[in-house]
Order: structure tokens, then C-alpha cells, then sequence
């Protein structure tokens, strides 16, 4: 008993080491991975090669797929891309098996000093204390498929275990099912595999044994693909869902020929990793071959639903696994979808100007407010979204990013709400009791509402640009959007009290409402202006 539990703890170990590369890689370098595969990947095969490189570095083709999935989702790469990058990181993650196997454990030791010092002596939140990370993590996987192998040798003379080997041998499914397991909970198939290797040179299992235990190993890393996607869009889907299939199909044609037996003209390769290698190096083959059809297949059976540009989608799918691969991946879809929710506020604050022209009916108004609670709504989603993106592993560019967009975030939750009952002290006010502003109020209270649009239009540019002279100026222009609404509302109720003086119908009528609404969107445009921090900004 003391071996197995030396075996599943060096499995154990292989997990932790995994995990450490993989969030190391993507805490350090995972906005940079992000940006090279959304850019210059123009045809199949550079898409391979990326996907194949990208897995080798995150020793992970399920962190890879996450990835890709994240920026089919989002229209970077198209379904062809998506999918010849998977196929690539799949094969990626065979070779990074082919190459730890080897007996890099003299190794381990060095890599462990080095990883350690830097890790301690460089804070978390530093590329260096990262780096020292993913060195302990190569590390640690080294050790532990070290502890593997020496851990298998003794199973082979163990009375209590010679059953249950016997069994998987009588029951070649069984070793199949066993893989399949194994690589599903290390969400890896690496341990699979390198266990049923070990195994196999300690004859503990025969060749044909531990074959099928390595292609259950890449049945259990189809089935993460799967899982780790299932609640990504349906464009984002179709890479992963793609390739899963084609790869069951190959994965259940081997079986078959498995089972009937080989044709004499076909040799294996002697060695169970080498047979991992070659296995997805076939696939990847044959998926580059029939890449096309299979293309325009998952795109049938997946179609991009378009959305009405006013109604939001299911918020749900901000929480994906794809967009917390790292910090700044998550950073950057929250800043995506604050600015949508900017986008959402002037279309919404273009319904205003249509209540103060015209006296719509009670119909069009409650599809106003809908708008106002789907706002809310994403709101809500974004705030909890920005709570779950917070790690100890924030940089602090990464904090102020953070802070920054909570910051605007929760002042346009407030705009939103100001907005909501503009349009409620509107209607009530106006549109049910079918009043008219007099022609000189209409046209000062439309200005206000114009320059409320434009400090809108101003905040949108602000959080989509990257330039920090950009965005001194546009800071500037918010404020200045402030002290114009202020200058002109001044003066416009003064007009406006002129006109109750000289007895016009129209502005008597509407007195309170007139100065209500021009409170209305003094407060407005003070949280749109406002919602940016400028301390923060200048840190």
C-alpha cells in the first residue's frame, strides 16, 4: 500500500506542478499570448503552429483551447483558425509528454533553488516571483514523474494488486475507462500517460494495455475540452466542439482496428509516450486535411445567433472559464463590457430626447425602462464579475486597471437609476398629462441633453483608448462638459423664469417639471463626469 499511495501522490504532484506552469504562464504572459493568436494567424497552418507553441508553454492544450475559445468568442480568429490552433495544442501537449519522460529529474533540484529564490524574493504580483513559479512547477512535474517511475517498479511483484492489473488486462475497456479517469481529474492527460508508460516498462501491463490506457488518456482530454466550453457562446464552442469530434471519431477508429487486430504492415511505436506523440500527430494531420468540411460543418450546427444591439445577452456567459484564465484577461472583458454598458446608457439617453419632443404612448415607455433594468442588470453582473477577477497576484497597474473600472462602474449604476427616473418624471409629468414644452424651453432643455450626450460620447472614448495623453485630454473635456452644463443651466432658468413673467402657457404649465429636469440632468452629467477617478489616474 505504500506504493500506491507514492504513486497517486507523485500524481498528486504532477497536478500541483501542472497547475503552477500553467498559472504562472498566464498571470505573466497571458494578455501577450491573448494579443499574438488574435493577430497574423491568416490560414491553417500558422494557426497549428501557434496552438502547438502556446500548449508548450502553458503544458496545458485545455488552458490553450480555453484561450482560443475566448477569442473565437469574441470574433478574433474565425472557426477554421480556432480549430487548426487546437489540433496544434494538442499535439503540443504530446511533445511537452515526450519530453518530460525523459529523465530530467538531476535537473530538478537546480530548478527548485532557482524557483524559490526568485519566487520569495520578488513579490507575487512581479513577472520575476511568476517566473520563479513556472520554475517550480517544470520542477515539481520532474520529481514527480521521477517518483513514478520508482514507485511502479515494486507494483510488479505485489500480490494484493495482481487482480485488479489482471482485470485491466481481461478488460481492455477497463484500462480505456482508467485513462479516461486518471486525465479528467489531473485536467491533464499527461499523468495518464505517463503512468501507463511506467507501468508498461515496469511489465506491469502489456503493450496493448497500456495503448488503450493512452487513448483513454486522450478520450479524457476531449471530454475537458468539452466540459471546460460547454457554457461559452456558440461561437465560441465551435473550435473545441469541432475538434472534440473529429477526435473521438479517430480515437474510436483506433479502437476498432485495436480490437480486430493490426494489419502486419503497421508498426507501433515501442515506447507508450512515443504512441501518444505519433497518435495526435496523426490527428493533427488528418484534422488540417479535413479541416475545411468540418469547418463548415460545426458552423451549421452552431450558428451565430445575432443579437438586437439593444438587448443585452445572458450575462451568465461573463463568468466563463475562458475569462479568468489571468488577471488581465479578465481586466480586458470587463473593460469590454463597461463599455458596452457606456453604449447601452446613450442609447438609453437617446430615448430621452425623443420624451422631451413628443408624448409617446405608455407602450413605447415601458420598453424604455426595460432598457433601464437590462442595464441594471449587466451592471450588477459586471460589479460581481470585477469582485471575482480580484487575486493576491495583482500588479499594481493591475489594482489602479481595477479600481478605475469599479469606480466608473458604480457611478453608472447610479447614472442608470437617474436615468430611469428621468424618463418615470417625464412621462408622468409630461407625456400621460399630454403637455408640451413652450418652443424656447424645448430647445434649451434638448441642448442640456446634448451636452449630457456628448460627456456620454466623451467617457466611451476615454475607456476605449490606450493612449495616456488621449485620456489627460478627454479627462479634461468631462470636466469641461461639467462646467458648460452648469453655465448653461444657469442661465437657461433664468430664460425660463422670464417667461412665466411674460406669461407663457406652455413654460407655465410645465414650471416645476421644466426645473425638475434640468436638476435631472445636472446630476446625470455630474456622475457620468465624475465616474472616472482622476487621483487614480495620476498614479
Amino acid at each position: 500500500m505504500n506504493h500506491i499511495a507514492n504513486l497517486l501522490g507523485a500524481v498528486a504532484l504532477i497536478f500541483w506542478g501542472t497547475y503552477m506552469v500553467k498559472s504562472g504562464m498566464l498571470r505573466t504572459f497571458g494578455m501577450s499570448l491573448r494579443t499574438a493568436l488574435s493577430h497574423g494567424l491568416d490560414n491553417r497552418f500558422k494557426g497549428f503552429a501557434a496552438g502547438f507553441c502556446l500548449s508548450s508553454l502553458l503544458q496545458s492544450s485545455t488552458a490553450a483551447t480555453l484561450l482560443v475559445a475566448g477569442l473565437q468568442s469574441e470574433g478574433l480568429v474565425n472557426t477554421l483558425i480556432a480549430i487548426s490552433c487546437i489540433f496544434g495544442a494538442e499535439l503540443g501537449s504530446a511533445f511537452v509528454a515526450t519530453v518530460l519522460s525523459l529523465n530530467l529529474a538531476v535537473i530538478a533540484p537546480i530548478l527548485i533553488l532557482i524557483g524559490v529564490v526568485m519566487f520569495f524574493h520578488y513579490t507575487p504580483s512581479k513577472r520575476q516571483g511568476q517566473f520563479g513559479r513556472i520554475v517550480m512547477g517544470l520542477a515539481f512535474i520532474m520529481v514527480a514523474i521521477n517518483q513514478i517511475v520508482v514507485s511502479t517498479e515494486p507494483l510488479r511483484s505485489s500480490s494484493d494488486l495482481a487482480p485488479f492489473f489482471l482485470l485491466l488486462h481481461d478488460y481492455l475497456i477497463l484500462s480505456f475507462i482508467a485513462g479516461m479517469l486518471l486525465a479528467i481529474g489531473c485536467v491533464s492527460s499527461l499523468a495518464a500517460v505517463i503512468v501507463s508508460s511506467s507501468l508498461y516498462a515496469a511489465q506491469v501491463l502489456d503493450y496493448e494495455t497500456a495503448i488503450w490506457m493512452v487513448l483513454g488518456a486522450n478520450a479524457g482530454s476531449t471530454v475537458l475540452a468539452l466540459s471546460t466550453t460547454m457554457f461559452a457562446s456558440s461561437v465560441g464552442r465551435r473550435g473545441p466542439y469541432a475538434t472534440s469530434f473529429f477526435r473521438a471519431l479517430i480515437i474510436a477508429l483506433a479502437l476498432f482496428v485495436l480490437s480486430v487486430g493490426l494489419p502486419n504492415s503497421i508498426k507501433l511505436p515501442d515506447n507508450v509516450v512515443l504512441f501518444h506523440l505519433s497518435f495526435n500527430a496523426l490527428v493533427g494531420l488528418l484534422g488540417l486535411l479535413f479541416i475545411k468540411p468540418l469547418s463548415a460543418l460545426i458552423e451549421h450546427c452552431l450558428p451565430n445567433i445575432q443579437n438586437d444591439p439593444t438587448i443585452y445577452s445572458d450575462n451568465k456567459k461573463l463568468f466563463v472559464q475562458e475569462n479568468f484564465l489571468s488577471v488581465g484577461i479578465s481586466l480586458s472583458v470587463a473593460k469590454k463590457n463597461l463599455i458596452k454598458e457606456i453604449e447601452g446608457i446613450r442609447l438609453l439617453w437617446g430615448d430621452v430626447d425623443t420624451l422631451l419632443r413628443l408624448n409617446p404612448n405608455p407602450g413605447d415607455v415601458m420598453l424604455m425602462r426595460n432598457k433601464a433594468a437590462e442595464l441594471v442588470r449587466l451592471n450588477r453582473s459586471l460589479s460581481l464579475f470585477l469582485n471575482r477577477a480580484v487575486t493576491p497576484s495583482l500588479s499594481s497597474y493591475e489594482a489602479i486597471q481595477w479600481q478605475n473600472m469599479k469606480s466608473v462602474n458604480g457611478s453608472l449604476k447610479s447614472a442608470v437609476n437617474l436615468i430611469d427616473h428621468t424618463i418615470e418624471v417625464i412621462n408622468e409629468g409630461k407625456c400621460l398629462k399630454h403637455l408640451d414644452f413652450s418652443p424656447e424651453g424645448l430647445r434649451e432643455l434638448r441642448e442640456s441633453h446634448q451636452i449630457v450626450l456628448s460627456s456620454i460620447e466623451t467617457l466611451h472614448a476615454y475607456l476605449s483608448s490606450t493612449d495616456a495623453k488621449e485620456k489627460k485630454e478627454l479627462t479634461e473635456k468631462l470636466l469641461a462638459h461639467q462646467k458648460r452644463l452648469l453655465t448653461a443651466a444657469r442661465e437657461q432658468t433664468h430664460l425660463h423664469l422670464l417667461r412665466i413673467a411674460n406669461d407663457d402657457v406652455n413654460a407655465i404649465e410645465t414650471d416645476a417639471l421644466h426645473l425638475e429636469i434640468q436638476s435631472l440632468f445636472n446630476r446625470v452629467a455630474g456622475l457620468i463626469c465624475a465616474s472616472v477617478n482622476l487621483e487614480l489616474e495620476r498614479v
